[in-house]
């Protein structure tokens, strides 16, 4: 399990880690698994910079644009650059093969380009509304928890590609950790929990009628999505 944890943080952060392991099946066994405990590394980041913001007493504008550039940066675009493929490919409103095509293209499109302006906006006006709530860092971890169960449980819409290779060697018998998970995310705020199941729900049903399955983009796309919208029920 430490080597797919490994894996997971050099992945999906860009938190420096020494003696990578390699991508092998042996090593990604657990990769699924994990994934919620990035979640909750990226959120504890979240509380350091939010009070480090407050302590020096930025004004909010300021700091929604900090938090928002530095979740970018912390997570290298990983996730920002999902969201743009895949709505590119959403709103192309072609059939499910050049949907599939779009997805791996390496050009932004125009939907893309509006999608992520989108978010990015969202973001920083939430981050600036947002005080100083110990919650908030339970936003990355119910994203990823999304992420991981998508991972773990969808077919895979490319027979290549990233999601392959990650989920390459997931297993089921993984519902007893997010089970945990879940009942951990449930005792800490229900709200959430219940929040983030929705969107579940409707994400996957999204993947399943417009690309037969899931891919590293779409689980990108979950996860800024979906924090979004946590960000604005903390708000509220």
């Amino acid at each position: 399990m430490l080597n797919s944890f490994k894996i997971a943080v050099s992945f999906l952060t860009v938190i420096p880690l020494k003696n990578y392991p390699d991508w092998n099946n042996n090593n990604l066994k657990y990769f699924c698994a994990v994934i919620p405990f990035i979640g909750l590394i990226i959120g504890g980041c979240w509380l350091i910079i939010l009070f480090a913001l407050k302590f020096i007493n930025v004004s909010e504008i300021l700091k929604g644009c900090l938090m928002t550039l530095f979740s970018l940066i912390l997570t290298g675009g990983l996730h920002i650059d999902g969201l743009i493929d895949s709505c590119d490919a959403i709103f192309s409103r072609k059939d499910i093969n050049e949907r599939l095509k779009i997805l791996s293209d390496v050009h932004a499109g125009s939907f893309g380009v509006c999608g992520c302006a989108m978010i990015l906006i969202l973001k920083s006006a939430l981050f600036s509304e947002i005080k100083f709530n110990p919650e908030i860092f339970l936003i990355p971890f119910n994203s990823r928890l999304g992420m991981a169960v998508l991972l773990n449980y969808l077919p895979f819409a490319k027979s290549n590609g990233l999601a392959k290779i990650l989920g390459s060697a997931r297993d089921k018998s993984h519902l007893k950790y997010f089970a945990a998970y879940i009942i951990l995310a449930g005792v800490l705020n229900i709200k959430l929990l219940i929040l983030n199941l929705i969107v579940y729900m409707i994400w996957r049903r999204c993947c399943m009628k417009n690309f037969n399955g899931i891919t590293g983009d779409l689980l990108g796309a979950y996860v800024e999505i979906s924090e979004v919208i946590f960000l604005f029920v903390l708000c509220i």
